[in-house]
C-alpha cells in the first residue's frame, strides 16, 4: 500500500513538470493580463459583471434620458466617479438649458408667445447619456461613457468619457499603462492615426475632382490635413479617450477635434502591438 501511495505521488510530479515544460507560462499582453484567458470576444463581457442603472430626474426645462453602469467587481470610488461625474453633468445642464430658456422668454419680440416655462414635453430641452462596454471581466474594465443634448445655440453637444481600470488592483489605468515596452507610443498613435483620419476626410472622390474648383479642393484639403495634424499631435490630452481589448485599442476624438462639425466625432482602432 506505501509503494503504492509513492508510485502515485510520483505520477503525480512528473505529470506537474511536464505540463509547466510543455504548456509555457501564460501569454499577456502589455498591462499583464493573460490574453488566453479573454481573447475571445464572448469573454471580454463576462455576465452579469456589470448593471446598467437610470437616473431619473423631474425638471420644468428639459427631458432627461439617462443610463450608467455600475460594476459589480469595481471599489466604490470608481464607481462613484462614474455617477457624480453624471450627476454634475446633469446639474450644468439644467442651469444652461434654464438661462437659455428664460433669455428666450424675456427678449422675445410681439408675436413669438413663448411661455415662461415650457408648455409640453416636445417644447423642452434635453440631455441622455448612454454608455458602451468594450470589457467588463475579472481584469479588466473598459468602456466609454456618452452624454449630452441640446441646451440652446446654433446645435446640440455630445461628449465621449472614456474609464479603464483594473479590476484585480483596484485602480485606474493610464494610457501609458497600455504600452509598458514602448516610450514612443504617443507617436505611434499619433501616426496611425493620422493615417486612417487623412484616408477618411482629407481626401476627395475623382467626381468631386471633376465637379469642383481645383482651387477650392485644394483648400478643403490643406484644412482638413491641418485640423487632422493638430487635433492627432502626439501629446496625452489628443488620446485620452480610449477603450482597449487585449490586442487593440480605440481612440475617441471629440467634436471639432480634427475637423469641423460635420464630420462629427471619428473612432480610431489601431493594434496595441
Amino acid at each position: 500500500m506505501k509503494k503504492n501511495l509513492i508510485t502515485i505521488i510520483l505520477l503525480i510530479i512528473v505529470l506537474i513538470v511536464i505540463g509547466f515544460l510543455f504548456g509555457g507560462s501564460p501569454s499577456k499582453d502589455g498591462t499583464g493580463v493573460d490574453k488566453n484567458s479573454v481573447v475571445q470576444k464572448g469573454d471580454l463581457i463576462a455576465d452579469e459583471s456589470y448593471e446598467s442603472k437610470t437616473l431619473t430626474i423631474d425638471d420644468p426645462y428639459v427631458t432627461f434620458d439617462v443610463k450608467y453602469p455600475y460594476f459589480v467587481n469595481a471599489d466604490a470610488s470608481f464607481n462613484s466617479q462614474i455617477e457624480d461625474l453624471i450627476k454634475t453633468k446633469v446639474e450644468d445642464h439644467k442651469k444652461a438649458s434654464q438661462e437659455y430658456w428664460q433669455a428666450r422668454y424675456e427678449t422675445q419680440v410681439k408675436g413669438e408667445n413663448i411661455s415662461k416655462v415650457p408648455a409640453t414635453d416636445e417644447d423642452k430641452l434635453s440631455f441622455y447619456a448612454s454608455f458602451t462596454i468594450v470589457q467588463s471581466n475579472p481584469y479588466y474594465i473598459s468602456f466609454v461613457l456618452n452624454y449630452g443634448g441640446f441646451s440652446g445655440g446654433a446645435h446640440g453637444y455630445e461628449i465621449n468619457k472614456s474609464f479603464a481600470y483594473d479590476v484585480q488592483n483596484q485602480k485606474a489605468i493610464e494610457l501609458k499603462d497600455l504600452f509598458p515596452n514602448d516610450t514612443e507610443y504617443l507617436t505611434y498613435l499619433s501616426n496611425a492615426s493620422r493615417k486612417y483620419l487623412d484616408a477618411q476626410f482629407a481626401t476627395v472622390s475623382e467626381e468631386d475632382k471633376k465637379n469642383s474648383d481645383p482651387e477650392a479642393i485644394a483648400s478643403y484639403i490643406k484644412g482638413m490635413t491641418s485640423a487632422i495634424e493638430d487635433g492627432t499631435k502626439p501629446i496625452n490630452d489628443n488620446f485620452s479617450v480610449f477603450t482597449f481589448t487585449p490586442d487593440k485599442i480605440k481612440i475617441y476624438f471629440a467634436q471639432y477635434q480634427v475637423g469641423p462639425y460635420s464630420i462629427g466625432m471619428p473612432e480610431v482602432e489601431i493594434n496595441r502591438e
